[in-house]
Order: structure tokens, then C-alpha cells, then sequence
């Protein structure tokens, strides 16, 4: 009873570093952190007092005094001198007072404690909590009853003890357990024993519950906005939504207001987004809005919305910084509804599409989708070797100065599998069939029909065989033959509502259609070749390489296609692949889609990896002719146990300017840490380049402020696992 009791105001005592700074990197430091068993229940153990003289004048009182330890498995109490008194039930301690177990040391000049009122009494206190890394000061700790604990001069830190990189320090703090929350007064944060901010007052919780308050301001500069300031504020509603607050100062343009309100009920979720700004620097009112809201109301039914609009079409590219603001050409909208009953899924979507990039032609822009209803439903044989999909789309588009109207889609596909460790071989047969009924087609009818039967064989072998000295690789070797037959049809008079030719890669070489929507059916006489090695562990099974090269070749000159040409070629490019992985830590890939007649490149990726964390690097290159030639080399190095620097420098060759280059450092101690960072950057059209300075400081167990350098850099370089 006496040690269960005196462990509940130590409790009290810690409980605001272990809600705090838990997950915390304490590496760096000297003093060990030890992780407490939790599951030891202490009322198992006996307690046990020795002392050099033991008193008692009656039954009501005992003095234990000499060289006092009182013990309880691996809790200590050390003292000079202690007294227990049984009416009422109270204990004092004094005299070299300390209390020790595996994972925390109190020093004390004395203790009072009444057990049966719960109220108790520490003066001149030192503490080290050895699972959170905190050591600190209270010059009394009063205990008013089984809820409610009051620290008076109160200092803490992090850092090793000896050392205060810095600290904080409160008049009062107190710790309400049955509200949950601690609250702290005169509060002062120092720096190397220099004040660098004062709070006259705050509330944080010391249980899991969420709290109003301020959150960690941030500081950084560019070169268009000029210092940025941000200070946001989380103001808990209620348990199921709440808010948070957050305005932006910047230098050059003015203050803005961003809010994110979030709710959670039921069968709903979601948040809605918005933001303000009298912008100084575009002379105008500039704003954004979003909403995302996702409801389940049962297992077969969910709903999604999306709803999104900006001011200006600049504003995506000056603020991309904010949350869930990302710089595009199109800022999507939809409401999507999706159900599943009796073996059918059912999707209804309404989606449409904000202007941002207005150099875009109307031509190029997306078509909204008002709506797009579909029903799916796949049927498989009790053998598994015959499988039916049957897939149904009706869509009404919708654009302005363009072709409208709607499109009534329907394929049902059948398939028969013969597959074995050794070989595969599938047949399918899919019938499209499409129907139309359009508004000002210029190009044709306005009542369109379209069915087409698309036959394909997918086949294949697996060789295997025993390779190394050892025996101790599986060498295979997988020729592939894809036969596709697609009858031509005349498809000029239909309009691209959704439809596009897809890139050419080693996988699109055996597939039945070679544009991606409806709009367009393939004409196809067509071989594809494909021949696949792979290197493996015969134990583990882990690739350790493995090479591609395929090529289709083609019987007919294929007529479909979106722009009114014809392809003549007798083959496709040849498309080559090759992985390399020496090692978990090493990957290296290339693929190449190489134009045989004009005897160059078409398209090239190529990429050395090596993330051994926390160090990183990666060399890349990628061309596509006429269009892109990008090279990226990017690492993150731990310089020594303190310092690692990190860069990237991504850049245009075809432009000859930047994409994104960084460069910075992070120190790390054991209480502190700092990164620094400049980035420098091109807007999507090469035309004006951006440069800024971030800091991020981040003082272990309390906060951080300045820039989110973290997800920017986990972003930027790939491998990249931030320490703190």
C-alpha cells in the first residue's frame, strides 16, 4: 500500500515529458534510454524497509533513521531518515533523500505524504526520467489530492545531464487528471540559458485527448514572396470535428487566412480546405477552396466528393507550399457513388474539370463527365479455366464550343486458361460495343454505332535450370507470343471524349488495344515477341537480375488512330529492360524503346539506386524525343554521427535550366537539431525560376520551427528517412 500510493505522485510528476516527446531519436545522447516492462505487476512483490535504527514508541508509529532503505523489487527509497505513522496512514522522508528504479531518480531534501487524503509534498526536487531522456528541476511538488498534482519553479530539458543547450521553465505547472489537461504559467524557453519566448500561459493535454492551442510556428524566405511567417492554431471543437487556424504573413504580398475544418461522424468523414489573401503583390482578392467528403452507409455502398475552385489561374503555382494544394493544369471536381450487390459493381461518377493552365487550347482540355454510370460483373467456372467479364459504361460528356453527347459502352469478354508451373496459354474473345448519340459532330453523324470482335492468344513457356558453381542460382528463360487479330472499322467520325495513344513499354506490347478509353478500337494483325530471363536466389527466391527485349510485328498498315494518320511500319520499336540487383541495398534499370529505322532512340530511362539508410543515392536519366531530356543525381551522406548533408540537382537538358535543385545540412544532437536548406526551381514551363531558404530548428521533446524541411526532402530525393 505504502509504495503503490508514493508511485502514483511520481507518475504525476512525468506524466508531462511521456506525452510529449514519445518516438523520439535519443541516440545521440550519453545517458541510456531504457524502455519500462509494463506488464510487472509490483503488488506481487513484498516491501522491505532496513534502516541502522528502527523506533517505535507504539503501533501507531515507527522512525526508521541510519543509512534508510526502503525497497520493493527494483524500487528504491534512500534517506537518512524516515517516519510512518499509521493514524492517520502518512509517511516522511528526509535527509539524502532518493528514489530509484530502472527507469527514473528523484533527489529530494524531504517528502511528506498522507495516504488516506492523498496529498503530498516534495521541496527541492531533481529528476531524471531515463525513458523520455529528461532530467530537470521543482523547487516543490504538492500533490492536493488523487487528481490534481502542482509543480511550483519547474525547469526541464532533454539534454544529457550537465548539459542545457536548453530548457524551459514554468512559475506553476499543473496536472489535472481528471480533466486530462496540465497547465503551465510564466513559462519561459531558453537557448544556452538566453530567453528566446514567453508564454504567459498555455494548456496542453497529458492524455491522448486533443487540445486548443497554438501549434509550431514556421519561417522561411523566397525570392518572390519574401519572409514568410506562419503561426497556425488548433481549436478543438468537439470530439468528432475541429479546426485549425493558420495565418500566413508574407513580406511581399500581405497576411493570409487558411482554415481546415474536419468532422468525423458515423458513416462520414471529411474536411473542407479554405483560403484568403488581399494580395499586395497581384493587387486583388485571390482565394481556394476544397471539400473531400467520403461516407460508408453499409458495406456495399460508399460515396466520395470532391469539390475544388480557385481565384486565378496563378494561384496553384504561388502557393504550392499549403496543404493539398498541388500546381496543375486541370483542378478536378466529382461526386462519386460506388455499390456492390448480388456479384455487380456499380459506379456513378460526376466529375469535372477548372481551367488552370489557360494557354491550354480548348481542344486539349478534359471533357466533364455528367454523369458516368457503369456495372461490372465477372463470372468464373468452378475449374477456374473459364472466366466471363461482362462491363457495361454509359457516359453523358459535356465542353464548351466542343462535340457533345453520350456514349453507351458495353464489352463482355471471355477467356479460357491453361496455366502450369511450365506454360500458359490464353485465348480471349471480346466483343465492343459502342453506341452514340452526339451534338454538333462536324466530322459526322450524330447517331454512331460501333462492334468490334477483338481476338487474342496470350502463350508462354518457363524454362528453368540450375546455375552458379554451387547450384545455388535458377536461371529461367520465358519466350512470350501474344497473337492479336482486330478487324479495321472506321472510327474518323467519332470524337475523343477520353481517349489517348499509351506510351510504348515492354507490358503494352500484349494488350488488346494500344489507346487507352473507348473512343478507339486498334486495328491489329499483329505477333508481339517477348523473351524474359531472370537470375534468382534458389533458396530465398529474390531476383537478382533479370532482362527483357520484345517487338511486335505487324501484318497490316494500322488506320485507326486520333489524329487521321496512318501507321505504316511493319514492327514496332524495340523495347529492351534490364534489372540489377546485387544486393538489397543496390538497383540499377534501364529501358529503352529504340526506333529501328531512324536508328535512334525513341525513349530512354535509366537509374542507379543505393539506400543503405540513412544514407542515400540516386543517378537518373530520361528521354523522350521531342519532348523531354531530364538528369537527376541526388544523395543524402552522414557525414559523421552529427552532421549529414544532402543535394539534388535535377535538371533540363533540353532547356538547359533547373527542375529542383537542393542543398543542405542537418546537425543532430542529442536534445537539438538543425537543417538548412536552399532550393532552386522551375515553374512547369521553364519560363521564371524560383529560389528559397529554409531552417527547420527542432529542440527534441518540445517542438520544432521553421520550414517542414522533412517532406520536402522525402519528396525530393528518393531514399531520403529523416532522423528528427
Amino acid at each position: 500500500m505504502l509504495e503503490k500510493k508514493y508511485s502514483l505522485l511520481l507518475f504525476w510528476l512525468v506524466s508531462v515529458p511521456i506525452n510529449l516527446f514519445a518516438d523520439t531519436d535519443w541516440s545521440q545522447c550519453g545517458t541510456p534510454v531504457i524502455t519500462p516492462d509494463r506488464s510487472i505487476d509490483y503488488e506481487l512483490f513484498a516491501t522491505q524497509i532496513e534502516a541502522d535504527t528502527v523506533i517505535s514508541e507504539n503501533k501507531d508509529y515507527m522512525q526508521f533513521s541510519g543509512q534508510v532503505e526502503l525497497k520493493r523489487e527494483s524500487q528504491h527509497i534512500f534517506a537518512d531518515q524516515l517516519n510512518f505513522f499509521r493514524q492517520p496512514e502518512r509517511l516522511q522522508a528526509s535527509g539524502n533523500l532518493v528514489y530509484l528504479d530502472d527507469f527514473f531518480r528523484l533527489e529530494a531534501k524531504q517528502l511528506s505524504y498522507n495516504m488516506e487524503t492523498s496529498q503530498g509534498l516534495f521541496s527541492e526536487v531533481e529528476f531524471q526520467l531515463f525513458e523520455n531522456h529528461l532530467s530537470g528541476s521543482a523547487h516543490e511538488i504538492r500533490q492536493l489530492n488523487a487528481d490534481l498534482v502542482e509543480l511550483y519553479q519547474v525547469r526541464y530539458s532533454t539534454c544529457d545531464p550537465g548539459r542545457n543547450d536548453w530548457s524551459l521553465t514554468t512559475a506553476k505547472l499543473s496536472l489535472d487528471q481528471a480533466s486530462g489537461f496540465g497547465t503551465a504559467h510564466d513559462a519561459v524557453l531558453r537557448i544556452a540559458q538566453v530567453p528566446v519566448f514567453y508564454f504567459p500561459w498555455f494548456r496542453f493535454p497529458i492524455t491522448d485527448d486533443r487540445l486548443s492551442g497554438v501549434l509550431t510556428p514556421t519561417l522561411a524566405y523566397q525570392e518572390e514572396d519574401g519572409i514568410t511567417l506562419s503561426l497556425p492554431v488548433y481549436w478543438n471543437l468537439a470530439p468528432h470535428y475541429d479546426m485549425t487556424i493558420t495565418p500566413i504573413w508574407y513580406d511581399r504580398r500581405g497576411l493570409q487566412l487558411n482554415t481546415e475544418n474536419r468532422y468525423l461522424f458515423q458513416h462520414h468523414r471529411g474536411a473542407l480546405h479554405l483560403s484568403w489573401l488581399d494580395d499586395d503583390q497581384y493587387l486583388d482578392e485571390r482565394w481556394y477552396r476544397r471539400w473531400q467528403h467520403e461516407a460508408g452507409i453499409d458495406q456495399t455502398v460508399k460515396t466520395s466528393i470532391l469539390i475544388q475552385r480557385v481565384s486565378d489561374s496563378d494561384f496553384l503555382n504561388d502557393f504550392d507550399g499549403l496543404e493539398n494544394i498541388e500546381d496543375v493544369d486541370y483542378l478536378p471536381s466529382s461526386i462519386q457513388i460506388n455499390a456492390a450487390f448480388r456479384g455487380w459493381d456499380t459506379k456513378i461518377l460526376f466529375d469535372e474539370y477548372q481551367t488552370i493552365n489557360l494557354d491550354k487550347s480548348i481542344a486539349s482540355r478534359p471533357y466533364q463527365r455528367l454523369p458516368l454510370i457503369a456495372l461490372d460483373r465477372q463470372f468464373v467456372s468452378s475449374s477456374g479455366r473459364v472466366m466471363a467479364d461482362w462491363d457495361n459504361e454509359w457516359v453523358e460528356f459535356d465542353k464548351e464550343q466542343s462535340v457533345t453527347g453520350n456514349r453507351l459502352h458495353i464489352v463482355p469478354t471471355f477467356k479460357y486458361i491453361l496455366e502450369s508451373d511450365a506454360y500458359y496459354f490464353k485465348p480471349t474473345l471480346q466483343l465492343d460495343l459502342t453506341q452514340y448519340e452526339l451534338d454538333n459532330n462536324t466530322a459526322g453523324d450524330n447517331d454512331i454505332s460501333r462492334a468490334i470482335p477483338l481476338f487474342s492468344i496470350d502463350s508462354g513457356l518457363i524454362f528453368e535450370r540450375q546455375a552458379g558453381a554451387s547450384a545455388n542460382w535458377v536461371q529461367t528463360l520465358e519466350p512470350r507470343l501474344y497473337l492479336l487479330h482486330v478487324p479495321y472499322e472506321d472510327q474518323s467520325q467519332i470524337p475523343d471524349f477520353d481517349t489517348s495513344l499509351l506510351s510504348e513499354s515492354y507490358n503494352n506490347l500484349f494488350i488488346n488495344n494500344r489507346f487507352s478509353g473507348a473512343d478507339r478500337i486498334g486495328d491489329a494483325k499483329q505477333l508481339s515477341f517477348g523473351l524474359t530471363t531472370r537470375l534468382l536466389e534458389a533458396e530465398s527466391g529474390n531476383e537478382f537480375f533479370s532482362a527483357s527485349i520484345g517487338q511486335a510485328f505487324y501484318a497490316d498498315d494500322r488506320r485507326v488512330s486520333l489524329d487521321n494518320t496512318v501507321d505504316e511500319r511493319d514492327r514496332s520499336n524495340l523495347i529492351t529492360s534490364l534489372v540489377y540487383q546485387p544486393d538489397p541495398l543496390w538497383d540499377f534499370q534501364i529501358t529503352s524503346v529504340y526506333d529501328q529505322e531512324a536508328k535512334e532512340s525513341a525513349q530512354t530511362d535509366v537509374s542507379l539506386r543505393r539506400h543503405d539508410a540513412p544514407s542515400a543515392f540516386n543517378l537518373e536519366y530520361r528521354f523522350r524525343r521531342d519532348s523531354l531530356e531530364q538528369s537527376t543525381v541526388s544523395f543524402v551522406y552522414p557525414v559523421s554521427n552529427n552532421w549529414t548533408t544532402f543535394a539534388k540537382r535535377q535538371h533540363s537538358i533540353r532547356e538547359d535550366k533547373p527542375v529542383q535543385n537542393l542543398l543542405g545540412f542537418a546537425y543532430e544532437s542529442c536534445c537539438w537539431g538543425l537543417k538548412l536548406l536552399f532550393e532552386e526551381s522551375s515553374d512547369n514551363n521553364f519560363e521564371e525560376t524560383d529560389r528559397s531558404v529554409y531552417f527547420q530548428l527542432t529542440l527534441k521533446g518540445l517542438s520544432s520551427a521553421g520550414k517542414d524541411i522533412n517532406s520536402l526532402l522525402e519528396d525530393g530525393i528518393l531514399g531520403y528517412q529523416p532522423k528528427f
